[in-house]
């Protein structure tokens, strides 16, 4: 078993690769996904911390991919979407499941701090992270 590692969802290469970099230089290993469908195949993957998404998709909406996150194995892993346009739909991405919204442009630091926060809780209570719920 690996350590863990998060997710970086974005259909935007430049979006998805500077966050993705962000985080691998605050030591958090990183995979990304460019839609969706590339982010639930990947989401069954051993050791998956946390999932980072957009809202807004060209394959569907990240609002989507929390349902289907939530509706699946990883149920209980955390998420957090980073969005600018639907920002006031915060509310809206909280009831599909996500965990916290960020409002871009995002602070390299604040997602830092978001990311290692819910890090710190899957740690302290590993029932709550993927796998090793009931």
């Amino acid at each position: 078993m690996g350590s863990p590692f998060g997710l970086v969802v974005d259909d935007d290469p430049q979006v998805r690769f500077i966050f993705a970099e962000v985080l691998r230089n605050a030591g958090i290993r990183i995979m990304e996904a460019g839609s969706g469908a590339e982010a639930m195949a990947l989401a069954r993957l051993p050791d998956l911390a946390f999932v980072v998404t957009d809202i807004e998709m060209s394959d569907g909406d990240g609002l989507d991919l929390c349902r289907d996150l939530r509706a699946s194995i990883t149920a209980r892993l955390p998420i957090v979407v980073v969005t600018g346009a639907a920002f006031s739909q915060a509310d809206v991405a909280k009831a599909a499941g996500c965990d916290v919204v960020l409002e871009k442009p995002c602070s390299p630091m604040l997602l830092v701090a978001t990311i290692k926060q819910l890090l710190e809780v899957a740690t302290a209570h590993p029932a709550a992270t993927n796998g090793d719920g009931p």
